[in-house]
């Protein structure tokens, strides 16, 4: 008996194609999706163990697909022993320089101490450290750090113009030898999967793989918290001049960083400023187009130095360069048999607006210009100027 061809045929092999072509574009997508390698721990004891029941296989030197439940590396007395979660023994002494593979067994989470995260982990262990570095494909990364770098609750549009700014800035530093990105503010905060949700998941799905670029390359899409009016130039901050990187108004003004203050007492700038000996006076030599302080003098009880603002700031943990200094006298005395009073020391008052280096999206102005309904695209090319918007490519790197 022959075999009769039907429309029905013809119409399920038509959904078959194209469901096919779908799903193989999908694969082939995801099969191009950059990975990037994040470096999450940096310290001489570790612990890692797995999410819930599933297993972890570990694979490197002496191992090859162990499956175990968690383990321990400490490093003490230039030495680093492994611990397995089973007997709490130490397993063997790693060697300098070695490295070991983990990933979860079904492809779930792995804590690293009270973080969990997804993808596979790296573990280095070098002269001083032990370094952990998580390895995972740029979109999965993405949507933890936009949560990691902004509310979940702020506006979508918000959300999408952090994913692209991320994407980028992430893109930028691969290439290096031992991992691509720091999870810290040191590049941009990646706290892993507890910081993922449904929507900045959506954020990044909607946007992906769209960069910022400048005469077809990748820029450096630096972001900060609050300009405090006006965000920055980058020459004015580094050395580096980046044109897409120039002073734009800012729309930061309903914030809670926008103004801040910090008191240092007399013995806390003598531990900050050993040199001089504390500082008894801070002269301002000169200040941004934006009001930003680039250098100032300081003077001491043993002399004076001159200091550059963003120096300044990074010694007295401070938010800003966009600061100004006032001494006051504490109303501390002491009374002798005369019953006269002496003063026993001055306190330095810093007051400061914004948050941050304050050089290119602000994420309280974006916040702000999505709340009145202004898209991710015109977010970016407001902070960035004269900046393209397209889908990632490696030409661009």
């Amino acid at each position: 008996m022959g075999f009769k061809i039907t429309k029905n045929f013809y119409k399920f092999y038509l959904i078959f194609i194209i469901i096919f072509c779908v799903f193989q574009n999908q694969s082939l997508s995801a099969a191009r999706e950059p990975l990037i390698r994040v470096l999450i721990s940096k310290n001489r004891n570790l612990r890692i163990r797995s999410d819930k029941s599933i297993p972890l296989i570990i694979k490197g030197q002496k191992f090859s697909n162990k499956k175990i439940k968690g383990l321990t590396v400490k490093k003490e007395n230039n030495r680093t022993s492994l611990f397995f979660d089973k007997n709490k023994q130490k397993i063997y002494d790693l060697k300098n320089k070695v490295k070991l593979v983990v990933k979860s067994s079904d492809g779930r989470g792995i804590w690293v101490g009270q973080k969990r995260y997804s993808g596979i982990l790296n573990l280095l262990v070098l002269d001083s450290e032990i370094l952990v570095i998580n390895i995972l494909g740029i979109e999965k990364y993405l949507s933890s750090v936009v949560g990691s770098e902004m509310p979940a609750k702020w506006p979508l549009e918000a959300l999408k113009a952090q994913a692209i700014a991320s994407r980028t800035y992430a893109l930028k530093q691969k290439g290096n030898p031992i991992y691509d990105i720091d999870s810290t503010q040191k590049n941009q905060v990646y706290n892993g999967l507890e910081s993922r949700t449904y929507k900045t998941a959506r954020a990044v799905r909607s946007t992906r793989s769209l960069v910022l670029t400048y005469k077809n390359k990748l820029i450096n899409a630096l972001f900060h918290s609050s300009s405090g009016g006006m965000t920055e130039n980058s020459q004015d901050v580094w050395k580096n001049e980046y044109p897409y990187l120039s002073s734009v108004r800012d729309f930061d003004r309903n914030n809670p960083k926008l103004q801040w203050k910090k008191k240092f007492s007399s013995g806390e700038l003598q531990k900050l400023f050993p040199e001089i000996g504390g500082i008894k006076k801070i002269e301002i030599l000169n200040i941004t187009n934006t009001g930003r302080v680039k250098n100032v003098k300081i003077f001491g009880k043993y002399g004076s130095d001159q200091i550059s603002g963003v120096d300044i700031r990074k010694r007295m943990n401070l938010k800003s360069t966009f600061m100004r200094f006032k001494f006051i006298e504490d109303k501390k005395y002491i009374s002798d048999n005369d019953n006269s009073n002496i003063p026993i020391e001055k306190t330095l008052i810093v007051f400061g607006q914004g948050s941050g280096h304050g050089v290119g999206m602000s994420q309280w102005g974006a916040r702000y210009m999505a709340s009145k309904g202004q898209k991710a695209e015109r977010i970016l090319k407001h902070f960035y100027k004269g900046v393209g918007i397209k889908p990632f490519s490696k030409n661009y790197l």
